[in-house]
């Protein structure tokens, strides 16, 4: 786990940050005007006062001539309560780096040696060990007429097109762990319906789970069955059920004139994973 690593990252942004922010403001400050600014609503109409620093009374009204003003006073007041509150989170922000420890308890698991590792089950399982046991997860997998060309992966599994194959030897090349047609319950119409995404993906860092659809022959012109029309009608279903392209959902398509392009592919896959 990173942990810790993510979280002096963090600090380590956030602090410099912090420092010439209020750095910014102080500067800024000193040149503001004096007073401060008093807004009253009269008659629904805003009105705007100057008050000096020691003023306790109304103050100078300010008409549109003055508006400058209200917004250099207004800013004022603004840059003030940014300063206070940046100041105060650098504090804890210090505070915290003071007295952080070493490692958390995610972490501590990684500081046994192998062969105490083996004989603890941690409390949250390692990337290496929600990978496994991910991939250990067994399903039926989809039917395949018996006149169905075959398309075999270089990891040994049967796949309904060459594009599919190349995506799938893409995912086993980039060592990335998928699954083939894995069911899925979606939400068609009101009712529960068991879909089979051409790819599941395990995002491995993040903990989650992506999908890749393939769409081929987009210009079939065969309208008993229009491969288009289905695709994307497949697509506002996947939206329906929160399933976005550029969120957990991945895409890839090609026509008869346009084959597919798996270095397009690698790229939005890498992009997805962070790769």
């Amino acid at each position: 786990m990173e942990t810790i690593t993510k979280i002096q990252s963090m600090v380590n942004k956030r602090r410099p940050f912090l420092h010439r922010l209020c750095k910014e403001k102080e500067k800024k400050l000193a040149t503001s005007p004096d007073g401060y600014l008093k807004i009253l609503n009269i008659k629904g109409k805003d009105r705007y006062y100057h008050l000096a620093s020691k003023d306790r009374g109304s103050g100078t009204y300010l008409n549109k001539k003055h508006l400058d003003l209200a917004k250099q006073l207004a800013q004022k007041s603004y840059d003030l309560k940014v300063l206070k509150a940046a100041e105060l989170e650098l504090q804890a922000w210090q505070l915290l780096a003071s007295h952080f420890p070493d490692k958390t308890f995610e972490e501590v698991y990684e500081t046994l040696s192998p062969a105490r590792q083996k004989l603890v089950t941690p409390v949250i399982p390692t990337d290496e060990q929600y990978r496994k046991q991910w991939e250990e997860v067994t399903y039926t997998p989809g039917y395949f007429k018996s006149d169905a060309p075959m398309y075999i992966t270089d990891r040994g599994e049967r796949v309904r097109s060459k594009s599919e194959q190349l995506i799938a030897n893409l995912l086993y090349r980039l060592g990335i762990p998928y699954r083939y047609e894995y069911p899925i319950e979606v939400i068609v119409n009101g009712y529960k319906k068991t879909w089979r995404p051409d790819f599941t993906i395990l995002d491995v860092k993040n903990r989650r789970e992506l999908y890749l659809e393939h769409f081929g022959k987009l210009d079939d012109s065969d309208d008993t069955d229009n491969y288009a029309r289905i695709a994307f009608g497949k697509m506002k279903i996947y939206e329906e059920n929160g399933m976005f392209d550029g969120g957990c959902m991945i895409y890839s398509f090609e026509t008869s004139k346009a084959p597919l392009d798996i270095t397009y592919v690698e790229m939005k896959v890498r992009r997805a994973l962070g790769l």
